[in-house]
C-alpha cells in the first residue's frame, strides 16, 4: 500500500525534528569532549599539529620536485596548487578514517552510559577539523608570501569550508556504523580513498581531463572542492557555483543517510557486535 505523501512528510518533519532536538541536547557534550581531545592531543603529542603540516610539506616537496625536473619549470603557483589539494584531501580522508573507527573506540564508555553514537564520529571529525584550520591559516599566509594574497572572493572560504565539513560528517556517519558492524569495511574504505585521491584532481589540474570524463570527474564533491579553493586563493575567481551546488547537494544527502542509519542502529549496534 502506498503510504500517503502528506503522511510522508509528517514523518520526515518528525525525522528531522528529532535529530534537531537530540543535538541541542547533547551540544554540550560534543563541545566539550571536542575540546578536551584538542588539549590531549596538545598535551601528548606537541608534533601533532606540526605533522599534519609537514606530511603534506613533503609530498609538495616531492611532487614539485618531480615537476620542475619533468617540465623544466619552477612556479611558485604550483607549490600553492598542490598544498591547497593535499591539505583539502587530508582533512577529508583523515577526519573519515578516525570518524570511521571512533565508535569502537568507545565501547567502554557506551557499555556503561546510553549516549548517542554519531556523537563519537562528531567529536573526532571536529578535533581533526581544528587540526586543519591551523595548517589551513599557514596556507593561506605562505600563499601571500608567494604572491598570492587575500582577494575579495574569499569571501566564499568560509562557505567552502562548511560544506566540505557537510561531506565529511556525511560520509563518516555511515562509515562509522558499517566499520563497527563489518571490520572489512575499513580496508575496503581505505582502498577507496586512495582512488579518489588519485582521481580527485589532487596533484593535477582538471583542465587535462578528457571532455567526455568531466562529468564523471566533477561528480567526486572533493574535486568540486579543491578547484574551487584554488580559484578563489590562486585565480582571484568565484568558484563555478553550479558543479558547487552539485556537490553541496551530494554532502547533504550524505548527511541525511548518516543520521538515518545512526538513528536506526543507535540502539541495535552494540548486540549486533555482542558487547
Amino acid at each position: 500500500m502506498t503510504e500517503h505523501p502528506d503522511y510522508m512528510d509528517k514523518n520526515n518533519a518528525l525525522f528531522h525534528k528529532m535529530h534537531i532536538s537530540t543535538l541541542r541536547r547533547y551540544f554540550g557534550i560534543v563541545l566539550y569532549r571536542t575540546i578536551a581531545g584538542i588539549k590531549s592531543e596538545a598535551r601528548q603529542n606537541y608534533l601533532g599539529y606540526l605533522w599534519f603540516l609537514l606530511d603534506p610539506l613533503f609530498s609538495t616537496a616531492i611532487l614539485y620536485l618531480v615537476y620542475t625536473h619533468v617540465t623544466g619549470r619552477q612556479s611558485s603557483q604550483y607549490v600553492v596548487f598542490l598544498l591547497i589539494g593535499l591539505i583539502s584531501w587530508q582533512w577529508f580522508e583523515g577526519s573519515c578514517m578516525i570518524g570511521a573507527i571512533s565508535i569502537k573506540m568507545k565501547y567502554g564508555v557506551l557499555s556503561q552510559f546510553n549516549l548517542p553514537k554519531f556523537i563519537f564520529p562528531l567529536v573526532s571529525i571536529l578535533v581533526n577539523t581544528w587540526k586543519f584550520l591551523c595548517v589551513f591559516l599557514v596556507i593561506l599566509v605562505a600563499a601571500a608570501v608567494l604572491g598570492f594574497p587575500p582577494n575579495p572572493h574569499f569571501v566564499y572560504l568560509p562557505l567552502l569550508l562548511l560544506s566540505q565539513l557537510f561531506l565529511i560528517i556525511g560520509v563518516t556517519l555511515p562509515l562509522s556504523i558499517g566499520a563497527t558492524l563489518m571490520n572489512d569495511l575499513l580496508t575496503a574504505a581505505s582502498s577507496v580513498f586512495r582512488l579518489l585521491f588519485f582521481l580527485s584532481g589532487t596533484f593535477f589540474d582538471p583542465s587535462i581531463v578528457p571532455e567526455q570524463l568531466k562529468t564523471v570527474f566533477y561528480a567526486n564533491p572533493m574535486a568540486v572542492f579543491m578547484e574551487a579553493y584554488r580559484m578563489v586563493i590562486i585565480h582571484n575567481q568565484a568558484p563555478d557555483m553550479s558543479r558547487l551546488a552539485v556537490a553541496i547537494t551530494m554532502s547533504l544527502g550524505f548527511l541525511v543517510l548518516g543520521l538515518a542509519l545512526h538513528a536506526y542502529y543507535d540502539k541495535k549496534i552494540l548486540k549486533l557486535t555482542n558487547i
